[in-house]
């Protein structure tokens, strides 16, 4: 699996010479798109790990250009571990065909594919021109989707319909928008994002990615000693902006809370 995720994100969109070169931040939220000096961009999710987009293809079915892309230090990068799956297709946007295989399916929530029983059924969901929605996922990307139950009528998928309720990446991961993380970074480093905007109600969780030991102090809590691996969590009832810092170093943080 770790070999696979290095080779997702070697191969991962060549984009460099079309996005636009924002100043590097370290300010970042769950939902941000992030990349560093390379050319990789990776969707930045609650959980804390970076979702890579496999290529520009599947980039498009979600975005429309690259103007939300912010650039973060490689060093900071780094420290955001890297999903065990890459970003899939938006559900409902196009179908999909594996290169080694003609068999055609629409993409579900979730990276499940549901086979095309017909030409025909394929034209009623996408239209006389469907064969230009039609994209060639490479067989190496192959393993991030799941096959599910085909489709033999047009009742049983409906692409707009999908698209409505899978309007973003987490919701098609399943993740949780009242979890948000920040890694601990080493002392050159530090909070891995150093600010974060997050709903009212999140429980943030910080997860000591360093070789050292840190104590997250904020005002009216307190982490205690965390060693590597280790996390804590905390509940922001309200909004404001919450500062915190590192008890045994310069390392300092913001959580922002928003309605």
């Amino acid at each position: 699996m770790k070999k696979f995720a290095a080779i997702a994100a070697t191969l991962a969109m060549a984009l460099a010479p079309f996005a636009s070169q924002a100043a590097t931040t370290s300010a970042f939220s769950p939902g941000d798109l992030i990349k560093g000096s390379g050319s990789a961009v990776y969707y930045f999710a609650a959980d804390g790990h970076r979702y890579v987009f496999p290529n520009a293809q599947t980039y498009f079915t979600w975005y429309k250009d690259f103007s939300g892309v912010k650039q973060i230090p490689d060093s900071m990068l780094a420290q955001l571990p890297l999903a065990r799956q890459n970003v899939t297709y938006r559900p409902g946007r196009k179908m999909i065909k594996i290169t080694t295989d003609p068999s055609v399916y629409v993409v579900d929530r979730g990276g499940v594919l549901r086979h095309v029983g017909s030409e025909q059924l394929a034209q009623t969901l996408y239209g006389l021109s469907w064969k230009g929605n039609v994209d060639d996922v490479a067989d190496a990307f192959f393993v991030n989707y799941k096959v599910g139950t085909g489709i033999d009528t047009a009742s049983d998928f409906k692409p707009a319909d999908v698209m409505t309720i899978t309007s973003t990446i987490a919701q098609d991961k399943g993740l949780d928008d009242t979890q948000a993380t920040v890694t601990i970074g080493s002392t050159t480093n530090g909070f891995v994002p150093s600010s974060m905007t997050v709903k009212k109600g999140t429980t943030v969780t910080w997860t000591n990615g360093d070789l050292g030991s840190h104590t997250i102090v904020g005002s009216g809590w307190a982490s205690g000693s965390l060693s590597t691996d280790q996390t804590y969590s905390h509940t922001f009832p309200g909004t404001g902006s919450f500062d915190y810092k590192d008890n045994g170093s310069s390392m300092q943080g913001t959580i922002n809370v928003v309605q």
